[in-house]
């Protein structure tokens, strides 16, 4: 598989990079790279980091903001056959060593020395991008993908993206440059790209939503337009300025662009959302106000989104979360895997080509989640008669916020050490800006503020995970067999 405009021809067939080496690759509010200057600063960061010592099948993290540096550091890594493993910039130092082990990194590569990662035994860590300096007589071993863009095996670890797992176990999801491929194949159904197109990366490049702007872009031959940051002030004059085709958002952000009030150009002809769950009274006000947008489904085990409502299907089915990319089959099954009949709800399962490999060093995981090209969402929803799916739930208790994935019993196992908590049961609550906030119920015989709950988690969970929102009750409602009933918890403060 190569990787630049690798698909461009409408025939399918692959391009040659000298076709493409004049168009612009990367687009910031400082900087315009050509494909071919792009290839020229691979070359170079290809031979420094050769010589800090990496090589092919190293893992090497990579923690950092959106930038040009970035992009040009992870097809470095491709190039010289490394897996990378992009890294949540929000995470405390503590939980970053823990996915960087968990891994079995060999490298952290950071943009900034000074915050995050700083030592950790067994593991070179070097900041990026490189220091300027002569390269030309650095030595590089001959690899297999020597050449880049070049071709790459299509079953190899593309890269490790960690996704939301059971407390105390990270869940890293392995990649394939298959899965890339299938996942841009999907999008283009949508996107139908052509000559001229810039994908703006308005969403972080460690998630999933954020790492395939990358791949979908240099998969068509289109510019990648990285905003400085992703603030909205940065991404509206990203949008006015650097002229995007296409984006990619989560409802936070197209919720705050419609507050202030923003028009889109006529040349931005689609925006994709997800990551979880698209309030319909959103999208039928951003519709109105210009905005082509499409809603999704997808999780990081599928590489992105793997079904799509467009703007018309939208007029008739606004609570759906649209129909399955052809070949991408959506089945409904019950607690034994068996095919339920259209209408009734049970579990989603994907069955795709973009399906990961599995999860790193989760052997448990990967039998109860994965089987063959089929992942088992642990989702429920349901299929109508025409095909369109309907999400009842999103992985069991797992909360969405702002596009973040957060683990209520992780939340949980800090707050249970407050002093004078007896119980707590964490959960999401509905909010008109961040699809869900963090709420948590306690039982506790004292009264517990918000701020007092965030100053004693400052230092244990990112600020994300903190609860927006505490209810201070006697004791918790239970079963008989003293589990603690979530469900009647939200129905009585949702």
């Amino acid at each position: 598989m190569e990787l630049f405009g690798s698909l461009k021809k409408p025939d399918g067939s692959l391009t040659s990079n000298t076709e493409i080496e004049n168009s612009i690759a990367i687009i910031t509010p400082g900087l315009t790279l050509t494909y071919k200057q792009l290839n020229k600063k691979i070359s170079s960061t290809v031979k420094l980091l050769n010589k800090i010592g990496l090589k092919s099948r190293d893992k090497a993290a990579i923690l950092g903001e959106n930038s040009s540096e970035y992009v040009i550091l992870i097809l470095s890594l491709w190039k010289t056959g490394a897996i990378p493993i992009p890294l949540n910039t929000r995470l405390l130092p503590d939980e970053l060593e823990e996915l960087v082990l968990f891994a079995g990194c060999n490298f952290v590569l950071t943009g900034n020395l000074q915050q995050g990662i700083k030592s950790i035994p067994g593991v070179s860590i070097h900041e990026f991008p490189f220091k300027e300096e002569k390269t030309e007589n650095i030595s590089i071993k001959k690899s297999k993908t020597s050449g880049l863009p070049g071709k790459f095996q299509m079953n190899n670890p593309a890269l490790i993206i960690y996704t939301s797992g059971s407390a105390g176990k990270p869940k890293g999801v392995v990649i394939s440059f298959n899965n890339l491929y299938y996942s841009a194949l999907n999008g283009n159904i949508l996107f139908k790209h052509r000559n001229g197109d810039r994908w703006l990366a308005s969403l972080p490049f460690y998630h999933i939503g954020g790492f395939s702007i990358i791949t979908r872009s240099f998969f068509y031959g289109a510019a990648l337009i990285i905003p400085k940051t992703l603030t909205m002030d940065e991404i509206i004059y990203a949008i006015e300025n650097l002229k995007p085709t296409l984006a990619s958002l989560v409802t936070t952000q197209l919720k705050r662009l419609m507050e202030a009030g923003y028009r889109p150009p006529s040349n931005l002809r689609h925006i994709l959302l997800g990551g979880g769950f698209i309030e319909a009274e959103l999208v039928s006000a951003a519709i109105k106000q210009g905005w082509n947008a499409v809603k999704s489904y997808g999780t990081t085990e599928t590489a992105s989104f793997v079904t799509m409502l467009s703007t018309e299907e939208f007029k008739t089915n606004p609570l759906s979360a649209g129909k399955a990319i052809p070949p991408n089959q959506i089945l409904i099954i019950d607690e034994n895997k068996n095919i339920l009949p259209n209408g009734k709800v049970g579990e989603i399962a994907i069955k795709a080509q973009s399906v990961a490999r599995g999860y790193l060093n989760n052997e448990d995981g990967n039998k109860k989640k994965f089987a063959g090209n089929i992942f088992y969402s642990g989702d429920s929803g349901y299929l109508d008669k025409d095909g369109f799916l309907y999400i009842e739930a999103r992985r069991e208790d797992l909360i969405i916020s702002g596009g973040e994935n957060i683990i209520p019993s992780e939340v949980e196992a800090e707050i249970i050490n407050y002093p004078g908590v007896k119980e707590v049961c964490v959960f999401g609550k509905e909010d008109e800006e961040w699809g869900h906030t963090v709420a948590a119920a306690i039982a506790s015989a004292k009264s517990i503020t918000v701020e007092e709950l965030k100053k004693f988690l400052v230092d244990k969970l990112p600020s994300f995970k903190h609860p927006r929102t505490v209810f201070i009750l006697d004791e918790l409602p239970k079963t008989e067999l003293g589990k603690i009933k979530k469900g009647d918890i939200i129905n009585k403060f949702k």
